[in-house]
């Protein structure tokens, strides 16, 4: 292969890796294709869409005086998750998901609230600015239907009396809430609940779990996604940081999206205004809050009922939600799978990968064998390919001194120059980009492999000879020295399998080259893209990295072997 060849084919491979990893970790989710207002924090009048005042202002609600109310918290729990409430409110502190641990063996906790005030389902008279009601509300339990219900009674801004009911309804196995938002008058009469036409606004914040040393955009996120059904279409909501958005268009269902886990609430009546908000409030610097803003009461008795969904983004488990003989809220085509996004042109493949890992992982029971079964299979699978290029690598090697000649006879001409090579190519029947097939060949695999390990729920805590690599999910470490960094890089922990990578891409690239490779135009190959593919990998999940080490160490072997049949047959 001639220098420039080998210099365009390098220069390739880095930019198509690198822009596929920018796009990954910079926008991993595409622009909103709908419109939205943002409104920045430091804007007094913020303007919701249409140009009207975005519902921001408090209602004039004070509480009817109650005695012999004392906080207190309540338990409901079924099978897959138990959430705690406490009475001032009548908000939730904690939803703990059961079948899902932490890395230190606890349960994955969905609600961080830092050391700010905000819960989850706090009810705000007015809009999302407005102050969260924290009054004490009664409790009623109902343990046969596994349900609790708070209730508190209030005098509106004219001095209607209303009260406020909050009623959390749970069923067997499922991860998905009913809440019912009712407020009802005694009088036969409807509350003057109406600030800029909103009665009130439901909020779910400040952040969803679990935990996280930072949202990153490669191992932990949180994206904003709503579905419409009237279009079948999922929309990524795009928020600049520190801001706050108004959809304009209505939709069905409003998501709060990490890597793993999400937070999915389906409202039954079209809300006047839903919004997010990723402020940083009190207490919490991440935040990543949803609102329901209801349009203004004008009936003496109104139920908004909301179902949220709290729990894995498997999908298996999401689909249950298209099927009402699948889930126990008789749901059906809330397309809440939607939320679960491959990439639009390796998709097929990730899923073909998929497929044939959970085949060797029933083989043997652990994820960090199967990727190395699945690495052994594809390299089997590439053995013809693999052998051409080996071949095609060899002739080219014999044409070195012919190749040389011509540069030596045109270094005056390039244009004559390469013309005579391409002559050369023709003549000996070799392609000059036969050598770099194979390399060419695993990039989609690599891509693939990248967002299959990034995104396959299965992988999550998935460990492989512990306590080295406890994770194949995230990046291996056998030594954290933060909070020391390296500069520039910002990286804080030394990882062993991008070495053993350098070092098998080094050997690789060596032996697959002839003698003269080294002072000539192999020089790139042999020695920048190792280095390259370091820098590139180091970070990376440490399932992608063995997975590229064990196809090194296979491809040492295989080219020996070749070497070794070579010069037996060169001797014969």
């Amino acid at each position: 292969m001639d220098k420039k060849t080998i210099i365009a084919v390098s220069l390739s491979v880095v930019i198509i890796i690198g822009s596929m990893i920018v796009q990954s970790i910079f926008f991993p989710t595409p622009p909103p294709s709908q419109a939205t207002t943002v409104v920045k924090e430091e804007s007094p009048a913020a303007q919701a869409p249409g140009g009207a005042a975005a519902p921001l202002a408090s209602a004039q609600v004070l509480p009817v005086e109650e005695e012999n109310l004392q906080e207190q918290t309540v338990a409901l729990e079924n099978e897959v998750f138990r959430v705690t409430f406490t009475n001032r409110g009548g908000m939730v502190q904690s939803i703990l998901l059961k079948e899902f641990k932490n890395a230190d063996g606890s349960p994955v906790e969905m609600i961080i609230r830092g050391d700010s005030t905000q819960l989850p389902f706090s009810i705000h008279f007015g809009g999302p600015e407005a102050k969260a009601v924290d009054s004490l509300f009664a409790v009623e339990r109902y343990p046969s239907e596994s349900r609790v219900d708070f209730t508190r009674s209030f005098f509106s801004q004219s001095g209607v009396p209303f009260t406020l009911r909050k009623s959390y309804l749970f069923k067997p196995g499922d991860y998905l809430m009913e809440l019912r938002v009712t407020i009802e008058n005694s009088v036969n009469d409807f509350p003057a609940l109406n600030v800029n036409g909103t009665a009130y606004t439901l909020g779910f914040g400040p952040q969803i779990g679990p935990a996280f040393k930072k949202l990153d955009k490669r191992y932990e996120y949180r994206n904003f996604v709503t579905y419409a059904y009237a279009e079948r279409k999922r929309k990524d909501v795009k928020i600049p940081k520190e801001g706050v958005v108004f959809l304009e268009k209505p939709v069905n269902w409003a998501a709060i999206v990490g890597k793993y886990f999400a937070v999915i609430a389906l409202p039954y009546s079209p809300p006047k205004a839903i919004s997010y908000d990723t402020r940083p409030i009190a207490g919490i610097a991440e935040r990543s809050s949803l609102y329901f803003s209801r349009p203004e009461i004008l009936s003496s008795k109104n139920t908004d009922v909301f179902h949220f969904y709290m729990g894995p983004k498997k999908r298996e488990v999401l689909l249950r939600y298209n099927s009402a003989d699948k889930n126990s809220f008789k749901l059906s085509d809330a397309h809440f799978e939607e939320i679960v996004q491959s990439s639009p042109l390796l998709g097929w493949l990730a899923d073909i990968l998929k497929f044939c890992l959970e085949m060797f992982y029933k083989v043997i029971p652990n994820y960090g064998v199967a990727i190395i079964l699945l690495t052994f299979f594809i390299k089997i699978l590439l053995i013809p390919l693999t052998q051409k290029s080996f071949e095609s690598t060899a002739r080219m090697q014999t044409l070195s001194p012919k190749m040389n000649e011509i540069r030596e006879k045109y270094k005056n001409n390039p244009q004559k120059m390469n013309q005579e090579i391409a002559v050369l190519y023709k003549k000996e029947g070799i392609n000059p980009l036969g050598g770099c097939l194979p390399l060419l060949l695993q990039m989609p695999i690599f891509f693939a492999l990248y967002n299959l390990l990034s995104t396959h729920f299965e992988l999550r805590g998935a460990s492989f000879l512990p306590p080295w690599i406890k994770d194949l999910s995230a990046p291996e470490s056998v030594w954290n020295f933060a909070p020391i960094s390296i500069p520039i890089l910002g990286w804080e922990d030394l990882r062993v399998l991008p070495f053993l990578m350098l070092i098998t891409t080094f050997i690789q690239s060596r032996i697959s080259q002839g003698p003269d490779s080294s002072t000539s135009q192999m020089k790139m190959m042999t020695y920048m893209m190792p280095i390259v593919f370091f820098f590139i990998l180091y970070d990376m999940p440490s399932g992608l990295v063995l997975y590229w080490a064990v196809q090194n160490f296979l491809s040492i072997f295989h080219q020996l072997y070749l070497n070794r049949k070579r010069r037996l047959m060169s001797t014969a």
